[in-house]
C-alpha cells in the first residue's frame, strides 16, 4: 500500500500521476478527502512471496505532494487471496 498527501491544488494531477505510475501493474487508486488534506492511496497486489520490500511506487515529482509518501506491505487475510 502506498499513500501520499496531494499538495494544495495538486490531487488531480497526483492521481493521474499514481494511474500512471500504477502502469499494467495488479492495483487500483483511490482518493481520501480529509480535513488535513487530500490524499491519493494506491493498492499494489502482488503474488510474489516474500512481501516485497522495495518502494512499490517511482519517486513523486516535485510539487505534487505535501511531505514523503508512505508505503508499507500487508498481506491480504479475507478473503482468502486466489492461488
Amino acid at each position: 500500500m502506498w499513500e501520499a498527501k496531494a499538495a494544495p491544488g495538486q490531487l488531480t494531477r497526483l492521481r493521474d500521476w499514481a494511474v500512471d505510475a500504477l502502469g499494467d501493474r495488479d492495483g487500483e487508486v483511490y482518493l481520501s478527502h480529509q480535513r488535513a488534506g487530500d490524499l491519493v492511496v494506491v493498492i499494489v497486489r502482488t503474488t510474489v512471496p516474500p512481501m516485497p520490500t522495495v518502494p512499490p511506487m517511482p519517486t513523486v515529482p516535485p510539487g505534487l505532494t505535501t511531505g514523503a509518501p508512505h508505503a508499507w506491505p500487508f498481506e491480504q487475510v479475507h478473503p482468502p487471496a486466489a492461488p
